[in-house]
């Protein structure tokens, strides 16, 4: 056994033990950098970045070779996807650079997202300047399915292998029952498997997991999973840009368009001119178009409003409302164009059904078959 190896599990020794000694309600996370590049960093601030909210939720300064980041968890703590970044400027302007680290199952991959967790996670950077400097993550246990890429497999509309797939998916979740990463998975794309399909899956997950607000939203899930990614939100009110929550759409149109979209979505901003276009052409003649952001900062969505000037309705699904939306919509990957007719029927999606706004002028010139209406 070679020293780096020795020391390295050394480490992980000693940060077992101090996960058993630790108080039970704390997080901790370390990040220790090689004695070669601490000078460099020293004054310098590391920062916790929320995956999913993309915002700062901790910082600290660089004193010495290891950055301690220690917080307190309720009740109501689930595991959740962070990166750790330090400031750095670009062309003279700064930005947060991840900080990546090497997978400890699979060589030569790098990694900068995690889970952050109950219990004491270290991680040692990578630096593509110096291979020679050992990197790595050892810590949660949240993090060694998603580390080594363990993912469920989907029946799709394929019922001569679905039972064989739910078979395997079953021996996945069997043998890491705690996992938020593969109840994410179940969550993201639930309605690719029947409803009793998805309660034996779910029943293989263990208590903690079963606890957290993601598993019992399936409930809901379940009231409506015949009408999922097709019902015009009727029930659904989300807040516009002052903080009022509206209906979404208009009862009297001929059309309702709905647009999924965020300010930080490259081909969300560039399509909205087509948006524009078309409001303008036929907004007098039955077409309601809403904007549904799903912008995690409502500020970010404020200022895009202000350069966009878009001036049909602006809504914003953020936190719960977000959740909301999750719940019937199938919105993973943006823009994504929802059509109804008069009645509330879905006519169609960008994602599925080539609804674009070439195809809506078309419908409105009497190029396509009226059934639509």
């Amino acid at each position: 056994m070679t020293f780096r190896l020795l020391l390295w599990t050394f480490l992980a020794l000693t940060i077992s033990l101090l996960s058993c000694n630790s108080k039970s309600d704390n997080i901790v996370l370390q990040i220790i950098f090689p004695k070669s590049k601490t000078e460099k960093l020293l004054g310098k601030y590391v920062y916790i970045v929320d995956v999913a909210k993309r915002t700062t939720i901790d910082s600290a300064l660089v004193k010495g070779d290891t950055v301690v980041f220690n917080k307190k968890w309720d009740s109501t703590f689930v595991p959740y996807m962070v990166t750790v970044n330090k400031l750095d400027t670009l062309n003279g302007h700064p930005y947060l650079r991840l900080l990546g680290f090497a997978s400890p199952y699979a060589a030569k991959s790098i990694y900068s997202l995690f889970y952050l967790d109950k219990g004491v996670t270290t991680i040692k950077p990578y630096f593509n300047d110096d291979t020679t400097i050992k990197s790595g993550i050892i810590g949660s246990k949240q993090n060694e399915p998603y580390l080594k890429n363990i993912e469920l497999h989907y029946p799709r509309n394929d019922s001569v292998n679905r039972q064989a797939i739910i078979d395997k998916n079953i021996s996945i979740i069997r043998e890491y029952p705690y996992s938020v990463h593969l109840l994410t998975q179940l969550f993201k794309y639930k309605e690719k498997f029947l409803d009793t399909d998805l309660r034996k899956l779910m029943s293989y997950f263990d208590n903690s997991v079963q606890k957290t607000s993601m598993f019992k939203s399936f409930a809901n899930y379940f009231a409506s999973s015949s009408t999922f990614d097709k019902a015009f939100p009727t029930s659904i009110t989300l807040e516009d840009n002052k903080g009022k929550y509206q209906k979404i759409g208009n009862d009297s149109a001929a059309y309702n368009l709905i647009v999924y979209w965020a300010s930080w979505c490259g081909p969300c901003r560039k399509e909205i001119p087509e948006l524009k276009a078309l409001y303008g052409k036929f907004a007098d003649k039955g077409l309601a178009i809403t904007s549904i952001s799903i912008d995690e900062v409502k500020l970010n969505w404020q200022t895009a409003l202000k350069q966009e000037k878009m001036t049909w309705q602006q809504l914003i699904a953020i936190d719960s409302t977000r959740t909301v939306i999750d719940l019937h919509y199938s919105i993973k990957a943006i823009p994504k164009m929802y059509l109804f007719n008069s009645k509330k029927q879905l006519i169609g999606t960008s994602e599925n059904d080539y609804v674009t706004p070439k195809f809506i002028s078309a419908l409105f010139d009497n190029k396509l078959r009226t059934s639509y209406r």
